[in-house]
C-alpha cells in the first residue's frame, strides 16, 4: 500500500512539473544570482505541485493565499503540514521538516527566503 502511495505521489509530481513548466523555471532559478534563494527553493520543492507561478496544479493556488499568514503560520504549513487555524493539509503535502528542502534539513534563512517569495506571488 505504501509503495502505491509513493508511486501515485511520484506520478502526481511528474504531472505537476509537466503542467507547470517547472523544467524551464528550475533552469532559470538555478542560474539566478545570489539573493533569490526563495525562487530556487520554490522551483525545486513547490512548483511541481503548486505551479511555477503559484497558480495551482495538483496542489492549491498559493498566489495570494499566504499574504495574510505570519512567518510562524507559513513555517507550520510547510514544515509540519498544518494550515493556520490548525487544519491538517492534504497527505500529498510533504512535511519538509522531515523531508528537507533540496535534501537537507530546512534552515531558518531558507524558510525566510521561501516565505518572502511565496508572499510575493
Amino acid at each position: 500500500m505504501l509503495t502505491l502511495f509513493f508511486a501515485v505521489l511520484g506520478l502526481s509530481y511528474y504531472a505537476g512539473t509537466q503542467l507547470s513548466g517547472i523544467q524551464e523555471s528550475a533552469a532559470v532559478a538555478t542560474a539566478a544570482p545570489a539573493g533569490t534563494g526563495g525562487t530556487a527553493l520554490f522551483a525545486g520543492n513547490c512548483a511541481g505541485c503548486h505551479g511555477a507561478a503559484g497558480g495551482g496544479g495538483i496542489g492549491p493556488k498559493l498566489a495570494g493565499l499566504v499574504k495574510p499568514w505570519s512567518a510562524a503560520e507559513f513555517d507550520a504549513a510547510v514544515l509540519d503540514g498544518h494550515a493556520p487555524g490548525g487544519r491538517t493539509l492534504s497527505a500529498m503535502m510533504p512535511h519538509f521538516r522531515t523531508a528537507g528542502l533540496d535534501g537537507q534539513p530546512p534552515s531558518e534563512a531558507q524558510m525566510a527566503d521561501l516565505y518572502a517569495f511565496v508572499r510575493g506571488l
